[in-house]
Order: structure tokens, then sequence, then C-alpha cells
């Protein structure tokens, strides 16, 4: 698994996509955060609250299609082969892939974390719950960011393509989410990406939500697995 890891993770940061997509997501909770730092008429608002409600959703977008690309990159190059045949088994594969873009996906919940509370002290705004709340919502960032970094992943596992499993992610997280909390009126706190986007942000935490999108993650893993050693063998 070091050998393995080590492989993927040389792949990962090879490519200057990896970074752009991470460090545009921080530069988004960066600007949230001046902007909504800077507003003085927020009344009960919390400022560092309001300049997530962008990244969460665009961030995590963002650091989803590292996911994506880290599969659908593989198959697009044609580098597959090689990856088979470096690391052989395609349970160690999803694995060693799984470990990068989980890493990767948590570096950038603290970069959105980190640069939204800094765009928000810089403007002269300050954190309503104080440090506490800060670090609580940090964790609920966190945990958003990597489960769909992982979602993403298993989508350019099955799919095969980086711009089709990018799409398929942003219709479901931003689209369908949407309109089943919009029009269907169903809970916020039932829905995978949007009920983990609100994590800590409350007083009654939504785990339903984290544990589905956490078994959604896992099932497309295990499926991609599987897909590998059956037609990629």
């Amino acid at each position: 698994m070091n050998t393995a890891v080590a492989y993927e993770w040389h792949r990962a940061r090879s490519l200057r996509s990896t970074w752009a997509l991470l460090l545009a997501a921080g530069l988004l909770a960066f600007a949230s955060g001046l902007y909504w730092g800077a507003k003085t008429d927020l009344g009960t608002l919390d400022a560092f609250d309001s300049s997530l409600a962008l990244p969460l959703t665009l961030g995590a977008s963002l650091i989803a299609a590292v996911g994506v690309c880290t599969f659908g990159l593989d198959y697009q190059h044609g580098t597959m082969l090689t990856t088979r045949l470096v690391l052989r088994f395609p349970a160690r594969i999803v694995a060693a892939k799984a470990m990068v873009v989980g890493g990767l996906s948590l570096a950038g919940g603290v970069l959105v974390t980190g640069l939204a509370a800094a765009g928000v002290l810089l403007a002269g705004g300050s954190p309503g719950g104080g440090v506490t709340h800060v670090l609580l919502r940090g964790v609920g960032v966190l945990l958003l960011a990597l489960l769909s970094g992982l979602v993403a992943l298993a989508l350019g596992g099955l799919l095969r393509h980086t711009a089709v499993g990018t799409g398929v992610f942003l219709v479901w997280t931003l689209v369908a989410e949407t309109a089943l909390g919009g029009f269907l009126e169903v809970p916020l706190t039932s829905l995978p990406f949007r009920g983990t986007a609100l994590l800590f942000a409350g007083s009654a935490p939504p785990w339903f939500a984290s544990l589905l999108f956490a078994l959604v993650a896992a099932l497309g893993l295990t499926a991609v697995g599987f897909t590998l050693a059956r037609r990629d063998s």
C-alpha cells in the first residue's frame, strides 16, 4: 500500500488541475469572507456562517472535481493499463486513490475554512459564535469536502470521463437536491450533500444526511472495485 499510495500521490500532485481546483476553492472562500466580513447590516446573521454559504456548494464541487479527475484522467489518457500493471489488484487501486483523494479533499476543506475565517477577520468582521463555533463548522466543512471527493472519485471510476463525472456531481448536488428541497419540500437535513453542508450550523446536526452521504461513497467505491475486476482484468 505504501508503494500504491506513493504512486497515486505522484500522479495527483503532478497534475496542474489538482492545485488549480483547490486554490480556486480557497480563493472563493476568501473572497466570500471579505464580502461578509465587511457588511455592517447582518442583523442576527453570523458573518462566518454566511461566508461559507457559497464555498460550501461551489467550493465542494471544485474539490469534488479533483476526485473525478483521479480516475477519469486515468482512462482518458490511456494510463489505466499502467496503473493496473503497477498496482495489480483492483482493491489496492481503489484504496490508494481513495487515500490520496481523501487527503487532498481534507486539505481543501482546511483551506476553505481557514481562508473564509481569514477573509472575515481581515474585513473587520468577527465570527458570532467564537472560536469554538468556527472549529465545529470547520469539522463540518472537512466532512463535506471528504465525502464529496470520495463520491466524485467513484463517479470518475464508474463513468470513466472527467466532464461527465463532474457534470453528474453538479446536477445531483446543485440541481436535484435543490429541487427536492425547494419544490418537493424534502427536509434539507435528509439530503446527503445539503444536509452535510448544514453540519454544526444549528443546534441539531443532521447526522442522517452525513451517514447517507458516506454510504453513497462506500457503495460507489465498492462498485468501482467490482467494475475494475470484471471489465479491466
